[in-house]
């Protein structure tokens, strides 16, 4: 399987100053080829799950990781992990969203989608048909304001404990915050699974929500 089109942009664009082609093919090489090899430990989060590109994106990241002998900057791998998320796309370059989610059609439409694709996943999780993947809640505390959609059972927190990476889930946790500004959102979260808590708090605002 390939590395993920963001991964390998951010690899090249980081490594761009610091190594020379050989050198460059080879680190890449070496990633493709840990890649592959997490990704047959790890089983598949399932076909139809919206998070499956962050989740083999992580497995890219912590491959480079392996790959540069876990001596690579946070810097780079940042970079990778912004390009990623985004799918190669510029973390940037802003595309802000101006709407207003609070007590609209908007936010209305978006909980009924929101809901149906819940119940829709954790079926498929409670059933052992998806492995390894995140459980959602959907607005569980309420929000009156915004979207919230907390995610619970993060296959990435669990792969990098398993490999000793736990030290790395601050990267990955800071990277939502990044991509939220890059649409003019902000992120609201108390806690994270990587810092011990059961689930990942995930309630986006827009520059027109009060945070209620």
């Amino acid at each position: 399987m390939r590395l993920p089109r963001g991964t390998k942009l951010a690899i090249r664009q980081a490594l761009s100053n610091k190594c020379n082609p050989a050198e460059m093919k080879h680190i890449l090489t070496r990633t493709q080829a840990l890649y592959n090899t997490f990704i047959r430990e790890a089983p598949a989060p399932g076909g139809m799950n919206i998070l499956r590109p962050q989740y083999y994106g992580g497995l890219s990241v912590f491959a480079l990781y392996e790959a540069m002998d876990r001596r690579v900057e946070n810097g780079i791998l940042q970079e990778a992990l912004w390009s990623m998320l985004l799918g190669g796309g510029n973390i940037r370059k802003r595309k802000p969203i101006r709407l207003r989610f609070s007590g609209t059609w908007l936010q209305r439409l978006a909980y009924a989608i929101l809901r149906k694709y819940a119940a829709f996943a954790n079926k498929r999780v409670d059933s052992g048909r998806w492995k390894n993947t995140w459980r959602f809640a959907v607005n569980p505390k309420g929000h009156k304001n915004g979207i919230s959609m907390p995610l619970m059972n993060c296959p990435v927190a669990a792969f990098a404990k398993r490999h000793g990476y736990e030290h790395l889930m601050p990267l990955f946790c800071g990277s939502d915050f990044k991509v939220a500004e890059r649409y003019g959102l902000r992120l609201v979260r108390a806690h994270t699974e990587a810092k011990g808590f059961p689930d990942c708090d995930f309630w986006y605002l827009t520059e027109n929500d009060a945070e209620r």
